[in-house]
């Protein structure tokens, strides 16, 4: 399941959403995640804000996610990233994020949360019909 994190850096979630123009994708499974790539809006579309054009560039940039961390992110935004089957996990503004995957990790292995158990069936059920979203 690939899960996108708001990182400025890389490193922790220090953007809000609509002012971010660069996220961490990670493989994640139960078996453990490994990085994929960094996602980066074009220059024009970073500084657009969500009213305009760059809401609907960082969607498009995320699709093909099931999770995104993010620091902050408004109302609007929210429920675009949900109608696109991405689900939104608000996080403490500096948080690490290896330390959430860890926290994933950790999670899948004693009890998982319904959220993250329903984002992992979604995800591995995608991958068995072609990528094709239900």
């Amino acid at each position: 399941m690939k899960v996108a994190f708001a990182s400025m850096k890389g490193k922790y979630l220090d953007c809000v959403f609509e002012d971010c123009f660069s996220f961490s994708v990670f493989d994640f499974t139960a078996e453990g995640y490994r990085w994929l790539e960094t996602l980066t809006l074009p220059g024009s579309a970073a500084t657009d804000g969500e009213g305009g054009s760059g809401g609907a560039v960082r969607l498009g940039l995320l699709r093909g996610c099931k999770l995104l961390f993010a620091a902050e992110i408004g109302n609007e935004a929210a429920r675009r990233m949900a109608k696109a089957g991405i689900m939104v996990l608000e996080t403490a503004p500096g948080a690490e994020v290896i330390g959430q995957l860890d926290k994933m990790q950790t999670m899948l292995k004693e009890r998982p949360p319904l959220w993250l158990a329903r984002a992992l069936l979604r995800s591995s059920t995608e991958e068995e019909n072609g990528g094709e979203r239900i």
